[in-house]
């Protein structure tokens, strides 16, 4: 259970960083929704982990459970309103060039009944 729970940190930390580091696209839009669901995968397993072991000692719930869970459920909710974004602009685009051909069509059928 360590080894999985460590392994889909470090996974979803390089999706992190990956996302981070690109331009906007549908690559970027990809690594949104895999760091998410990583980072959500890797809470679970954590919050497991904590369970098999005794649950976090009396009085430290904050530190050895609450703050790794809130880092955990902010990378998640970060990607994923990148990848909302990132789709938002994208649908926006799409609209745009649909409504760009769509008034070269009319011009053009304007100009042929003149």
């Amino acid at each position: 259970m360590v080894f999985e729970t460590v392994a889909l940190s470090v996974i979803a930390l390089l999706l992190f960083i990956l996302l981070l580091s690109r331009k906007s696209g549908t690559l970027k839009l990809l690594l949104g929704f895999l760091t998410a669901a990583a980072a959500i995968a890797a809470m679970v397993f954590f919050i497991m982990m904590q369970r098999a072991s005794g649950n976090p000692d009396a009085g430290k719930e904050l530190v050895q459970l609450y703050i790794p869970c809130g880092i955990y459920l902010l990378i998640a909710l970060w990607s994923f309103l990148v990848s909302a974004g990132i789709h938002r602009k994208q649908k926006k685009e799409r609209e745009a060039k649909r409504a760009l051909k769509e008034a070269k069509k009319r011009e053009a059928e304007a100009a042929k009944t003149e």
